[in-house]
């Protein structure tokens, strides 16, 4: 069977595919503990989670939608 592609484009599907391969080699590090993350979300759930220690927040204070109208 002949290979009519573009040499450009079978360039591309080579580099891509080594990069693909060199990525799965490099193994990534868990960025989350899976039961940590479901008690976090039962305490949510129950009212029970707090802000953390360190005074960071991830909502502005007051409410957010004032000023936008």
């Amino acid at each position: 069977m002949n290979d009519h592609r573009d040499p450009a484009d079978a360039r591309l599907d080579e580099l891509l595919g080594a990069w693909c391969r060199e990525i799965d080699e490099v193994p990534v590090p868990r960025l989350v503990d899976p039961v940590r993350a479901v008690d976090v979300v039962i305490e949510a759930k129950r009212g029970r989670v707090h802000a953390p220690p360190d005074g960071a927040g991830t909502r502005p204070p007051g409410d957010a939608r004032e000023g936008t109208l």
